[in-house]
Parts: structure tokens; C-alpha cells; sequence
């Protein structure tokens, strides 16, 4: 609604408001600082319409024209360079990932399921599979950028306006509307190193009529995975930095890993593979000696030959690859009456490919981890990987996903009394994905190998008679294709949602008209995981997650903005949410969870002394209601082998440093359950800014704001290692090391914790069970700056300036109320920047943009001597052994073992040093120069990265795991070229 009265803006916060009308074309023929009468816009952060871009709380926005210019082509991959995304989240090459073709979002490192992800100003249905194995997040790739106008960044509460999740912040995409022409662009690229082909083709256009119009995009892109094999530098153990190699590594190199192999349990050496069995695998396997060094005795000994990998990691993902298609469709329609009804209808389809380990045989009897073999009269273990040539390509080593959502929504909208304006909305999101794992039946190829099951000894043990020309020479596809399948895990997830608001001048104030909005809206919300039935079976996956669920939500909310003086505004607004009626896939009735019910208000101040300046601040108190998987998900196992520390302690094994590998008394295999927790509370938190920004001159601006943000009643997982360490705490008083062990939470802690382990009549580990729990509170603190300059030329040409910098200036974590809170800052990211400086003159265009991330600390960071903080940090002696990273041994290797007994180590009495390290900055730096061709034609050229910065030449000198490097913040990619061809037509 346009009002008679409003304050005059300068060029900048003038264009940026134009940029976000679809029809102000006209306006910008207006000299550039002459008042203008702009029509009103909702902006993220408020229903209300409103004239002014900026408000009382700080919202970054992108439109498509810089994504574009910046040199991205996916929504996504803007979002990362977000300075306010100091977050990270899991990597593609992350061992273990469970989500390989999601892309997850982490505001202020508050956790990617805390940031809230909204299209059109609508919820979207969750990405299917949990985040981790443990929470539901929102899938940012699935984002048609074809599609995008522009994106809006809010960071901070923002539950009284938009409800549960938005803890860290809001991000509201909103997609082409009224769009009247077409344009297609034809993107092609590869990467410098290779490996790396991209294509991108899109077709986005609209027509309109007199009363109706609608608004189409198509977009089709394709993304080549990067695997180790693409990237010598990281294919292989040996690429890991000589700092970070242990002693037996520095003395004899890398064990091979095990290509085929065949083990005499009773002694543990590897049979000898016969003459040329190795080179028979097309280089994939050499002939190994598997050496093991005993630091104690300064001696090596050879345990046998085996056929080890050339390349460990070769099929090991770096960087994922899909093959996406999208599209939207938007349309309206104009009664007579001032009614508009409008639907909009989006889709993605995608596959990917990832994968890690490839599908393996491994011969042993489960009960006794051997078999007994007729041919050799000897308890064997048989160990092998296939190679591409044996599963007919390196696809059969890969894995994919299926990926398909849609997201359809629709609604009337009018005034009501020429006063106010509404709007009806119903919609349903849906997304749906088929995982498909390339794995080897047990069974069958027991089958293969051994053939039937023979008896059984004295003993109990099975007898086989292994077929070794079977065993020792590569199996053709159609042999392999008898024991290979592919796994199928399903999972699902949707929302349907209606809602009604209404906004608009409810009366006049003493300083101007007093504003509203209200909001209605009802959900229902759930989601199916659907694991192959055949998992642990016949068969093991990589990961294996359980569970599934509905629940139904109810809101209401209002708002205000009110003039207190010609130049002070108010605003406020407060919501109810209620999440219930909860109930379980594989259950028929709701179950007894309750509800989380929750009312959330802000109120803020936008003061205006000057034409030329805004002086604000906010206030807001949020929640999180728990994702359903914190609540409903089912026991969902893995096998971990890991050190007893109960038992460790007990009996006495820690005294003559004898937990580890080797001990089998105290290190073994056992079984970790993952299950939710169905009476959690929700999470609460407040958060609030205060800034300004300031026209500088007519064509430059500044804008500062600090903000913090608190959580309460934190919702994280209890892992393992803390319910091992800590059975073994309330049990004994003791940590591993015989140092006094701290408790926590007192008896209750300990009665919590001693529940979820599982133990046999004669006292050894069966299973433990881990899950989330309401934990205490986690506070982080920063400023955002931004910066903005526009300069014009004749000569030149016209140039426009921008800069964004956000530092995290404190982070402060309790997971328990008894727990120190010292400062954690450094534990992570603590600062980004990203700017870019666009050039036009005549028929030519450039922009150059940077994005630099700050560093983060190294493997063996020191972080400090509370309970929760892992001293870590202690360098290595000179021979590669490492002391113990105790607070109480301060990187010392004693003189006598704890039985009193003098320490054998040869670094006995001496001492090194914490290791503070930090890895980085990282700055990549994107170029792009454009030519417009013809009126309609136009031609772009892109260099993204042009420095060439990646993972392989930034690796952590101490981190001894794939991929060697914080992966987190950086790609293996590096420089990458592409063509883009654009015509409107």
C-alpha cells in the first residue's frame, strides 16, 4: 500500500528497493535523488509492507543479477560465501556422511537444522534423510536458480514472525514473478586440473496478458564427481603430510591396504599370493609386503605378502557429481473484483554419484571370525576389494541417489475495505530418495569362494575348502553379478500447510499510520526412512538409519509497527506454536509425547535523526521444537570396535598402557544403537542487534550492526565415547589415564548414562545406545559490516564496490549446567569476508569477486583443560610419537609406567609442546568479463578460482585422515573455466 508521507532515501537504499519491484523499471528514469513515491514491498523479517528496505533487524539480500555476475550458477554455492555462515557442515568427501547430495546451511555455527529455509515466504518439507544420522535440515541444492529473483538473508530469531527453526536466521528465496520476455543461457566448463566438466542450461521466461500472466523457468546442470583418482596428490595414504606420520609410518611407510588377502588367524601372517597374482588386477594392486614395526624394541617384522591397493583413496569421493533437472511454473489470474488467484508448481529431479569404500568380500564365520579351511587344515580370514574391471566399470564401484521433490502451492489474495490486504495460501512439499549402494551378498559369495559348508570342527568352527583359483584371479562382471547387488534405502518427507494473513494501516497514530499483520497457519508434517530390509543381513551398508513419523502444528500470530515520532519508529509482534498429536510409522496410534507449545514475541526500534542515517535495534526471543528424528527415530546400529574403558580400568590395564589394539580383553567389536528421545523439550532462545546504516554520500553506504544470539535447553546427541568414558567415570572415579574423573550431573547423570550400556552375565560390552538429550546453553556473539560505493564515469566506464565482513567475536558452549564456560572462539571459524568490485562500459562488463574464509585451528589444536575440551595438541617427538595429550602429562612422557615400572619409551623424561596451529586464510577469487554480441545476444567468460586455491595445496600439517585437509571449507577442485552464452528473446 502507498502511503502520502514517506522518508527520502539516498541512491543506494533507493536501488536496492527498485531492484525488488518487478515493475519499477519507469522509476529508475527518475534523476537519482529525487523523491520518489515507491510502491510498498514485504521484506524477510516482517509481514508488514513496507517502503524502506531496511529495517529494524539487519537482512542481507542477493538478487539473481549478482549471483550471476559473482560467478555462481547455483544457489547454493552463493549461500556458502555468506559471511554469515561461519558454520560449517559436512563435507562430500566425509567418511560416513549420510546425506552425500544434501547441502545444508550452518548461520552462526548454531547447526544447519536451526537455520529456517523458506521459498516465497512458505515452508519447504525437510530433506528426507537425517543430517548425520541425527536431525532433519533443509536441502539447499534442490533450489531451481533459474527460477530465483532474489534471496533474502535474515540472521537471528525470528520465531514470532516465521516459528520454529529460526534460531539462527531465516532464508526466504523468492522466485520469478510477472516475468515478460525469455532468456536462455548455455553454460559450459571444466576444471584446470581435470576431472571436472560442467554444463548448465536454462530457459526462464513469462508472458502476460491483460488479466493474467505466467512465469516459467527450466534449468538442466550436470556436475562431474571428483574422486582421489582425479587428484594424485590425495588418492593415496602415503599424500598425507610427512608431520603428521607416525612412528612405525616414518620408519617403514604406509601398511598396504588390504586389495586381497588371505590370513592364518592362529598366527596372523598373510599367505603369500602366488607369483603374479597382483598384476593381474590392471594396476590396482601391486605384490606388498605388510610390515609392522614395534616402537618398544626397535624392531620390524614382516607379517606376510599381500596385494595392496596402488591407490588407497582412487575411489573415494572428494567432490560430489549429479545430474539435475528443474523447474518452475507460476501464474496468476485477475477477477473483476480486485481478487487474484495464483499456484505455483515446483519441481527437481536429481541423480548423483558418490561413493567410499568399494564393495568387499570378507571370509569369516561370524561366530568365531574365521573359518576353518580343508585344503590348508588352518583357521583363515579372507579379505578382498574389487576393482573396476571386475564389476564392469568404475560406476559398479560408485553409488547413487535418486532424488526427486515438488513443491506446489496456491491461493487467493485481495483488499479488504480499500484498507487492507489478504491473502489465503494452501500447499503441499513433498520430497522423496532412493539411495542405491553397490554391495556384495554375504551369502553368495561365501558361495563363490567356499563353496558349501563342510562341518564343523571339534571346536565348533566352520569347515569350508576355500577355492583359491576363485580367490587369487579377478572374477569376470557376470561371476561378480552373482554375489553383487545394489542396496535400495527409501526415505521420504512432506509438509502440507494452509494458512491466511491480513496487513495493512489499521489507524492513524499521532506520528503516522499504526500498521498490522496477523497470521493463521495449520501444518502437517512427516517423514518415512525406509532402509533396505536386507542390511546387516545380508549385507553391510554404510549407514543404516531408522525411523519415521507425523505430527501436526497449529500458529498464530500478530505484528505492529508503530510511528512513535516523525523520525522513531516501533515495531513488534508475537506468535503461538503448538506441534502435536505425534505419531510413529509403525505405530497406529498417536503416541504419548505431548506437545511443544511455545509463544515467541520482538519488538524493535528504527530511529532516523538524519535523512541520511537509520539507527536500530531488535530484540526476539525464538525456539526449535525438536526435529521429529530427535524424537521418533528407531534404533538404528553400526558396529564400532573401540577400547572397554570400564573394563580397561578395572583390570588394571591402564597402568602399563595396554587399552588399545592388541588387548582383546579391552578392545573389541560391539554394537552402537542410535534412538530417539521422545520427551525432549524444546530448545529456547533470545537473540538481539544493534547497528545502523548510513548513506556516507549519495552513492555510498555503510551499514554496522552487532548481534548475539542465546540457546537454552540445547538439543545435541550423547555420543560413544562420553557414555563409555562416563559409565566408566560413575563406576570407578576414574578416567582412562587414572586421573580423577569429574562427574557432570551427579547421581542422575550417572543413573542416564549407565541405562543405555548393555552388558553380558560375564561383564563384557553387548551394545550401548546413544541419543539426544536437553543439554544447557550455547551463546555466540559478532558484528556484520557492510559496505557499499557506486562510482560513475564517462571514460571509465561506471563502477560498483561492495564488501560484507562478519566476525564471530565470541562463541560459549555448557552442554551441562555443572560445566565450565570459557571462551571457544577459537575452536572454529571466527571470521569471513567476501566482496566483489563490478565494472560496465559500452558493451562490456567485468566483475571480480573474493571470498575469503578465516583459519581454523589444525588437528592437534590445543583447546584448553575443562571437562569437555579435548587437550589435544601436543607435537610429536622427533621419531613421530606423539605423549599423551592429558592435561595432567602436559605433553611429558614419563619416566615409569604407572605399575611403577621404569618406561621403556625412548622418549622417556622428556617433554614437547601444545600445538596451536591454525590452518588458512583461504581466499578464492572469481573473474568474469562479458561482452553484449548483439541487443540479444551476449557472451560471458568466467574463471572461478583463479588462484587455484584447493584442498590438495592447503593441507593440515598434522592431519593424518583423507582428505589431509579442513575439507569442510575447501573443494578439491581448484581453477575452473567456462563459456556462457545468454539470449533474449
Amino acid at each position: 500500500m502507498a502511503h502520502s508521507s514517506r522518508p527520502r532515501r539516498h541512491l543506494l537504499s533507493h536501488s536496492l528497493l527498485l531492484a525488488l519491484l518487478p515493475l519499477a523499471a519507469h522509476a529508475q528514469q527518475a534523476p537519482a535523488d529525487a523523491p520518489q513515491n515507491l510502491d510498498t514491498v514485504t521484506v524477510t523479517g516482517s509481514r508488514i509492507k513496507r517502503s524502506a528496505v531496511e529495517g529494524p533487524a539487519p537482512v542481507n539480500i542477493i538478487t539473481a543479477a549478482q549471483i550471476q555476475k559473482e560467478g555462481f550458477v547455483t544457489v547454493y554455492d552463493m549461500l556458502t560465501t555468506l559471511t554469515e555462515a561461519t558454520g560449517t557442515v559436512e563435507a562430500p568427501s566425509q567418511w560416513g556422511s549420510h546425506t552425500p547430495n544434501a547441502s545444508g546451511l550452518n548461520l552462526r555455527g548454531m547447526g544447519p537444522n536451526r537455520t529456517l529455509l523458506l521459498v516465497n515466504g512458505r515452508r519447504v518439507a525437510d530433506y528426507p534423510l537425517p543430517y548425520g544420522g541425527e536431525t532433519n535440515f533443509s536441502n539447499y541444492s534442490n533450489i531451481p536458480a533459474a527460477a530465483v529473483e532474489r534471496v533474502e538473508v535474515l540472521t537471528g530469531g525470528a520465531s514470532a514472525i516465521y516459528g520454529s527453526d529460526a534460531i539462527a536466521g531465516v532464508v526466504n528465496v523468492i522466485l520469478k514473478t510477472h516475468y515478460d520476455g525469455d532468456q536462455v543461457r548455455v553454460r559450459g566448463g571444466t576444471s584446470t586440473e581435470g576431472g571436472r566438466d560442467t554444463w548448465d542450461l536454462s530457459w526462464a521466461g513469462g508472458k502476460t496478458g491483460d488479466r493474467w500472466s505466467v512465469t516459467y523457468a527450466l534449468q538442466y546442470n550436470k556436475r562431474d564427481p571428483l574422486f582421489g583418482r582425479d587428484r594424485p596428490a590425495m588418492d593415496d595414504a602415503d599424500d598425507a603430510p610427512y608431520a603428521s606420520w607416525n612412528m612405525e609410518q616414518r620408519k617403514v611407510g604406509f601398511r598396504p591396504t588390504t586389495g586381497l588377502a588371505l590370513i592364518d588367524s592362529s598366527t596372523g601372517r598373510r599367505l603369500a599370493p602366488p607369483a603374479g597374482t597382483c598384476e593381474k588386477f590392471n594396476g590396482e594392486y601391486y605384490t606388498a609386503d605388510r610390515l609392522v614395526y614395534n616402537y618398544g624394541t626397535n624392531t620390524v617384522s614382516n607379517t606376510g605378502q599381500l596385494c595392496g591397493m596402488t591407490a588407497d583413496y582412487a575411489n573415494w569421493l572428494l567432490t560430489g557429481g549429479s545430474e539435475n533437472v528443474s523447474g518452475n511454473l507460476y501464474g496468476t489470474f485477475d477477477f473483476d473484483n480486485g481478487l487474484q488467484a495464483w499456484s505455483n508448481l515446483a519441481v527437481y529431479h536429481s541423480k548423483a554419484l558418490w561413493g567410499t569404500s568399494p564393495p568387499s568380500v570378507y571370509l569369516v564365520d561370524d561366530a568365531n571370525g574365521y573359518f576353518w579351511d580343508a585344503n590348508r587344515n588352518a583357521p583363515l580370514i579372507g579379505s578382498r576389494q574389487f576393482t573396476p574391471n571386475e564389476v564392469g566399470g568404475l560406476k559398479n564401484l560408485r553409488n547413487t541417489n535418486q532424488e526427486l521433490s515438488f513443491d506446489w502451492s496456491a491461493g487467493l489474495r485481495g483488499r479488504l475495505a480499500d484498507r487492507f490486504d489478504w491473502s489465503a495460501t494452501i500447499g503441499r512439499s513433498y520430497y522423496r530418495v532412493e539411495e542405491r549402494q553397490n554391495v556384495v551378498n554375504k551369502q553368495k559369495s561365501y558361495d563363490f569362494f567356499l563353496g558349501p559348508r563342510l562341518g564343523t570342527t571339534a571346536d565348533g568352527e566352520a569347515i569350508y575348502a576355500l577355492n583359491e583359483q576363485r580367490w587369487w584371479n579377478p572374477v569376470t562382471p557376470e561371476q561378480y553379478w552373482q554375489m553383487g547387488t545394489v542396496a535400495k534405502n527409501r526415505a521420504s518427507s512432506y509438509v502440507n500447510q494452509a494458512s491466511a494473513d491480513i496487513t495493512g494501516d489499521l489507524l492513524q497514530g499521532w506520528a503516522g499510520p499504526i500498521s498490522f499483520a496477523g497470521v493463521v497457519e495449520v501444518a502437517k508434517q512427516g517423514y518415512q526412512l525406509g532402509p533396505d530390509p536386507r542390511a546387516g543381513i545380508d549385507f553391510d551398508l554404510q549407514n543404516v538409519d531408522r525411523g519415521g513419523g507425523e505430527r501436526t502444528r497449529y500458529s498464530a500470530g500478530l505484528e505492529f509497527k508503530i510511528p512513535l515520532l516523525e523520525s522513531l519508529t516501533a515495531t513488534a509482534a508475537a506468535r503461538y506454536d503448538r506441534y502435536g498429536s505425534y505419531k510413529a510409522s509403525d505405530s497406529a496410534n498417536a503416541l504419548d509425547i505431548g506437545s511443544q507449545k511455545e509463544t515467541t514475541w520482538n519488538a524493535g526500534l528504527e530511529w532516523r535523526p538524519f535523512e541520511t542515517l537509520l539507527v536500530r535495534g531488535s530484540y526476539a526471543t525464538s525456539f526449535h521444537a525438536p526435529d521429529m528424528h530427535y524424537l521418533l527415530g528407531q534404533p538404528s546400529s553400526s558396529e564400532v570396535q573401540t577400547t572397554d574403558r570400564l573394563h580397561c580400568i578395572q583390570s588394571g590395564a591402564y597402568k602399563v598402557n595396554n587399552c588399545g589394539v592388541g588387548n582383546n580383553d579391552v578392545w573389541y567389536t560391539f554394537d552402537v544403537n542410535r534412538r530417539g528421545t521422545p520427551l525432549l523439550r524444546p530448545e529456547t532462545g533470545d537473540s538481539w542487534t544493534v547497528g545502523f546504516v548510513w548513506d556516507v554520500l549519495p552513492n555510498a553506504s555503510l551499514t554496522a550492526d552487532y548481534w548475539v544470539i542465546k540457546l537454552e535447553d540445547m538439543i545435541v546427541d550423547v555420543g560413544s565415547d562420553e557414555i563409555l568414558s562416563a559409565e566408566a567415570g560413575c563406576k570407578t572415579g576414574l578416567n582412562i589415564d587414572g586421573t580423577p574423573w569429574s562427574n557432570p550431573g551427579g547421581s542422575a547423570y550417572c543413573d542416564g548414562i549407565l541405562a543405555r550400556v548393555n552388558r553380558d552375565a560375564n561383564g563384557r560390552l553387548v551394545s550401548i545406545e546413544r541419543g539426544p538429550f536437553n543439554l544447557a546453553q550455547r551463546t555466540v556473539k559478532g558484528i556484520d559490516v557492510t559496505a557499499r560505493y557506486r562510482l560513475d564515469t564517462n571514460a571509465l566506464g561506471n563502477f560498483q564496490f561492495s564488501l560484507n565482513y562478519t566476525n564471530q567475536l565470541s562463541t560459549k558452549e555448557q552442554r551441562y549446567a555443572a560445566d565450565p564456560n570459557p571462551e571457544r572462539r577459537d575452536r572454529d571459524l571466527r571470521s569471513k569476508i567476501r566482496g566483489s568490485v563490478a565494472w560496465q562500459l559500452g558493451r562490456w562488463n567485468a566483475n571480480v569477486f573474493a571470498d575469503r574464509v578465516g583459519s581454523v585451528p589444525g588437528v592437534r589444536y590445543h583447546w584448553g583443560t575443562d571437562r569437555l575440551d579435548n587437550p589435544g595438541g601436543c607435537l610429536p617427538f622427533a621419531d613421530g610419537y606423539v605423549p599423551s595429550d592429558s592435561p595432567s602429562a602436559n605433553c611429558s612422557e614419563p619416566l615409569n609406567l604407572p605399575n611403577g615400572a621404569p618406561n621403556p619409551n625412548p622418549n622417556a623424561g622428556k617433554s614437547t609442546e601444545r600445538y596451536f596451529g591454525r590452518v588458512g586464510p583461504f581466499i578464492t577469487w572469481n573473474v568474469n568479463v562479458g561482452y553484449q554480441v548483439t541487443e540479444h545476444a551476449k557472451v560471458n567468460l568466467y574463471v572461478n578460482n583463479v588462484f587455484n586455491s584447493a584442498s590438495w595445496n592447503h593441507k593440515d600439517p598434522y592431519k593424518l585422515d583423507y582428505d589431509f585437509a579442513p575439507t569442510r571449507l575447501l573443494s578439491a577442485v581448484g581453477r575452473e573455466f567456462a563459456l556462457e552464452y545468454v539470449f533474449d528473446f
